[in-house]
């Protein structure tokens, strides 16, 4: 009998630790499960609880059979062991509420020069105004190419908004969450490595090709794709943007240099509608209009087109006029007239500036604006965002603001100024054969104010008269037209709109004059690619530090401690 037991005794304390350790795996195996499948099910508890239980008994039992209370020595050892592994449960806990806390508060930092994981201000505006929960689906293999750049810039827009909520599916794993995707979308399939945005009733599917321009090198667009994504799922309504055409105006379909398809995508990727209006033919403007743009006329408008714009204005309207360069003063547009009504006034010159340093050529006199953080408006919401870009304009002519006038309702302030130095020229005629000299006698002085905008100050009367409650509430926000007219239409052409400024400009006059003022703010950044231009010396010495110099090191080192210890 007393052998049958030594045997017993002798196979536990054989295996028991090996058991043991068994258990131990299977503990971190079930908690590896639920971290693959991101879920906790039976697939994670089974082997945990399997595990833990092991570890459990054969411990207890181990201690019984191996007599660790029967002296004073070994109830020592038990005890001390016992604190340890209660002191290591406790530190685990901690560690795990601090884990907790740390995941549901915490802050990021991007620390990388250029922002790369940073949202832009636009996008944070967005997000900050959300009043409806988001869904956003991503069925990406995780083997594409930017998978991990798509998943952390969503991380982001989950971090900005509690409105937002990801979910990542792996569309080849997991097929049967594609399918009840698929079902809630009422669709028949889904294509994958998409990003799907939902908002009740409301989806848009980004496609892979829409995040990534697939063109060396390559670029990550997902930031500018997805804002536009949610935009377009939590608003109701697309803003309403009509093109003028008929007076020589600048095509929004044209995708030449000269052309503006490229302020027509930006619109698009705002959830905007666009199409075109020959006034003199629909005799109106629609009531659906909620921005009025006229890019560039050269031909004169017709008393009756100006009048249909103005009574376009009277009713609240929304313009937005962009002024061809002025290559011919004995070709009005007809707009001063309707412009000097609402405080603007335009003048028949060019913007030029002669403190540009040209390479080989030296300070010359150029009609090529650049407008930095010194010439944006300083308390307006167009340009609050943009005072770390620059913006472009070329050719333009003066725009600027009447005296303030207590009989006008409205009131035009300055946008943006040209740089100190420039002025308006208004010798046309020999522009281009001459030099420009600054006439103080008929040439305009600065400051040269480059673009206005106008808005009603007070209450029209004819609200007063039918409200008059309203006259004497001082929150009574006041209701009119409103106008942002530039002295220039080239900023917005394909040839210079890929200079930041120029598009975040743009764009975010459409969005005041639509009243939209969440969306303000700059657009996605461009990827940051930077070359390094090595010398051939350069490469010869990279070659031979790399190559002789770094094994050199231990062996000078390995000699001089050898010569030590020879002596």
């Amino acid at each position: 009998m007393n052998t049958l037991n030594d045997k017993k005794n002798d196979w536990f304390d054989q295996f028991s630790g090996y058991i043991i350790l068994a258990g131990i795996i299977a503990v971190i195996a079930g908690f590896g499960v639920s971290r693959i499948f991101n879920s906790w099910g039976l697939a994670s508890f089974i082997p945990m609880g399997l595990g833990g239980g092991i570890i459990i008994g054969f411990s207890i039992a181990k201690a019984i059979r191996n007599k660790w209370f029967s002296s004073e020595a070994s109830k020592r050892k038990a005890l001390v062991g016992t604190n340890v592994a209660i002191m290591s449960v406790f530190a685990a806990g901690i560690f795990a509420i601090v884990g907790f806390l740390n995941n549901r508060h915490y802050e990021r930092f991007d620390l990388t020069i250029t922002g790369k994981y940073s949202l832009s201000q636009k996008t944070k505006n967005v997000l900050k105004n959300l009043d409806k929960p988001v869904v956003i689906t991503t069925l990406f293999n995780p083997g594409e190419m930017f998978y991990e750049q798509i998943v952390d810039i969503l991380k982001e827009y989950a971090y900005h908004s509690d409105k937002i909520k990801i979910d990542s599916i792996d569309p080849l794993r997991n097929r049967t969450k594609v399918e009840e995707l698929a079902s809630r979308l009422k669709l028949d399939d889904l294509q994958l490595n998409t990003v799907v945005f939902e908002c009740g009733e409301h989806s848009k599917h980004v496609q892979q090709n829409e995040v990534i321009e697939k063109q060396y090198p390559f670029k990550f667009k997902g930031e500018e794709s997805f804002t536009e994504a949610v935009l377009n799922v939590t608003q109701e309504k697309q803003t309403a943007i009509y093109f003028v055409t008929g007076h020589g105006e600048r095509q929004f379909e044209d995708y030449d240099r000269g052309g503006i398809s490229g302020i027509t995508n930006a619109l698009k990727r705002d959830n905007c509608r666009v199409a075109p209006l020959d006034i003199l033919t629909a005799k109106k403007i629609p009531d659906s209009c909620d921005v009025l743009i006229v890019a560039g006329p050269t031909k004169a408008y017709l008393t009756e087109e100006l009048n249909i714009i103005r009574n376009y204005l009277e009713g609240k309207g929304k313009l937005l006029l962009m002024l061809e360069p002025a290559a011919s003063p004995n070709s009005p547009t007809g707009f001063k007239t309707l412009l000097a009504e609402y405080g603007i006034v335009v003048r028949d010159d060019v913007v030029v500036y002669n403190k540009a340093n040209l390479p080989l050529f030296g300070i010359q006199t150029v009609a090529e604006i650049y407008v930095g953080k010194d010439e944006y408006a300083a308390d307006n919401v167009i340009t609050d965002g943009l005072k770390n870009v620059n913006t472009i304009l070329f050719g333009a002519c003066s725009v600027s603001s009447s005296p303030p006038n207590d009989q006008m309702p409205y009131q035009a302030t300055t946008l943006i100024n040209a740089p100190e130095g420039a002025w308006g020229e208004t010798d046309l005629a020999n522009l281009r054969q001459k030099k420009p000299e600054l006439n103080v006698d008929v040439d305009l002085q600065g400051p040269v104010s480059l673009a206005v905008v106008s808005q009603v100050k007070e209450l029209p009367k004819s609200v007063t008269q039918s409200h008059p409650t309203m006259a004497d509430d001082p929150k009574a926000k006041p209701q009119g037209a409103r106008l942002v007219v530039f002295g220039d239409v080239n900023f917005v052409t394909n040839e210079y709109i890929e200079n930041p400024g120029n598009v975040d400009l743009f764009r975010n006059s459409v969005n005041w004059l639509a009243k939209k003022e969440t969306q303000l703010g700059i657009s996605a950044k461009p990827p940051d690619f930077r070359k390094a231009t090595i010398s051939p010396i350069q490469m010869k010495v990279i070659f031979w530090i790399s190559i002789a110099g770094i094994p050199v090191i231990p062996i000078v080192i390995g000699s001089i401690v050898w010569w030590k210890r020879r002596r």
